[in-house]
């Protein structure tokens, strides 16, 4: 069994996990395993069902106002939870939006899209067309891209961006589209940000639908959402998707997702203190001379940063020297050709207690373990002691109440 403390030593710096407990202290393990509906049914409607449970009915009804919670807060007409997590959400929905031989407008691996979109689509039988990437700049070329959707007239666009360390606004890609297309934007890396108004809302761009994990950027549990920006015909396609292949909401999540949006103070300085700490943690392993990634001053900066390895060798021996002092990081492949190196995210961190008092002494302790031929036990101990002092951010938070 792996119990808490273990996690207490361990800095978690890899931007796509989180820790759900550093926000909340609910339980809900006791509804784990009921069959709970976001459907109320009459029993006029149950009697004419072939299926039918009992007793639960007190629970739908504050599933569906947990919906409504959530559209307020996404500003959104319509919402579901039931989606298990972010696969499984684009599975769903791309089992209800299209139909066989329907093209789909994705971004591709190396422009920093998921690397499990282009398969999944074609098993589904879509024909997948890619943004083009921008290696200069990180982003996406919009110009170029927009000259593809012309010219190949994709029936749906999904910016899935699994992999980046900007916020790109899509308005003006969107917007320049010359005919009625479906518009889905993946938000796992953003929600947090976009819940609290830090980032735009992809609503706001011009998307028609917004899915997103609740256990990377949100630190909820694993889970997956999807809302539309209105009650229309793309909304009645998903819904039926999630009618057919969702059957178990796995309850005990969605409460707890919940729980962890209504702490709206906490959420606001986490989301705010997470894109400072990225920016800090930057700048300072650039000055130290660390291979980093610099973003662009004039880009909307989110909470990943990358450095850029040699090879790929030097990459993963960084990588388990970082593990081996409990700093845990990303080891992969960089998009836009950049090769093999590092990512690193300060999502997680920010809740165990990062923040702009010791970041400082982060970064000289990253540094030290980067430039050390091998590593020394004094870097293991002093990294077992940064991780021991840090006190989570809703401690510090309460001390200021």
């Amino acid at each position: 069994m792996i119990k808490e403390n273990n996690l207490q030593q361990q800095l978690i710096l890899n931007p796509v996990e989180n820790l759900p407990n550093l926000v909340i202290d609910s339980d809900f393990s006791s509804i784990h395993g009921l069959y709970v509906s976001d459907k109320p049914k009459t029993d006029e409607i149950v009697i004419n069902s072939i299926i039918g449970f009992s007793g639960h009915e007190k629970m739908n009804q504050s599933v569906l106002r947990i919906y409504e919670n959530w559209n307020r807060r996404m500003k959104s007409d319509c919402f579901s939870m039931r989606l298990l997590s972010g696969l499984h959400a684009h599975i769903v929905l791309f089992m209800g939006l299209g139909s066989i031989g329907d093209k789909v407008l994705i971004l591709p691996v190396k422009a920093g899209g998921h690397y499990a979109t282009t398969e999944i689509l074609k098993r589904l039988g879509y024909t997948v067309i890619e943004a083009i990437p921008d290696n200069s700049t990180f982003t996406v070329d919009f110009e170029k891209t927009l000259d593809i959707i012309k010219k190949e007239k994709p029936n749906i666009i999904f910016i899935d961006r699994s992999e980046g360390i900007y916020y790109e606004d899509f308005t003006t890609l969107i917007n320049q589209i010359p005919y009625e297309c479906i518009k889905v934007f993946d938000a796992s890396q953003y929600l947090t940000n976009i819940l609290e108004s830090d980032f735009k809302s992809p609503f706001d761009m011009g998307f028609d639908i917004i899915m997103s994990t609740l256990h990377k950027n949100f630190p909820g549990p694993q889970k997956a959402m999807v809302c539309s920006k209105k009650n229309n015909y793309i909304w009645h396609r998903i819904q039926d998707a999630l009618s057919m292949y969702v059957s178990s909401l796995h309850i005990e999540n969605i409460f707890l997702a919940e729980e962890v949006a209504k702490q709206e103070a906490l959420l606001k300085i986490y989301s705010e203190s997470m894109l400072k700490n990225c920016i800090s943690l930057e700048k300072e392993l650039s000055n130290a001379g660390l291979p980093v990634i610099k973003s662009d001053a004039n880009m909307i900066k989110n909470h990943h940063l990358w450095l850029k390895m040699k090879t790929k060798n030097e990459a993963f021996d960084f990588y388990k020297k970082m593990e081996q002092c409990n700093l845990l990081v990303n080891y992969r492949k960089l998009p836009y050709e950049l090769g093999y190196g590092i990512r690193m995210g300060t999502a997680a961190a920010t809740l165990q207690g990062l923040n702009e008092v010791n970041i400082n002494s982060l970064a000289a302790l990253i540094s030290e373990i980067y430039y050390s031929s091998e590593l020394s036990t004094d870097s293991i101990l002093k990294s077992q002691l940064f991780i021991s002092e840090l006190k989570p951010l809703k401690e510090k938070q309460r001390e200021f109440k």
